[in-house]
């Protein structure tokens, strides 16, 4: 008689789960997001800073003109839109 084949190595156990780990990761990331967004609204400023205006614009006439008269100058374009 022969001797039966070796028995295939038992497959390792698989990691436990790490959703504890997780868990306190992403709490911990909201609370310093909730801390920093908290100490912005208190510490920040209230309006803007002198010279600072917005302009409500009604075409792209208007955006075209307000641009090209700051020439020379930094320029921000900022769109905001509703969807």
């Amino acid at each position: 008689m022969t001797d039966p084949p070796p028995s295939a190595p038992a497959a390792p156990n698989p990691p436990p789960p790490r959703r504890g780990k997780v868990v306190v990761f992403l709490a911990g990331c909201l609370l310093v997001f909730g801390l920093v967004a908290t100490g912005l609204h208190f510490l920040g400023p209230r309006s803007a800073p002198p010279g600072v205006t917005m302009a409500d614009l009604h075409g792209l006439a208007d955006l075209q003109d307000r641009f090209n008269a700051d020439r020379g100058q930094p320029r921000l374009v900022v769109i905001l839109s509703p969807t």
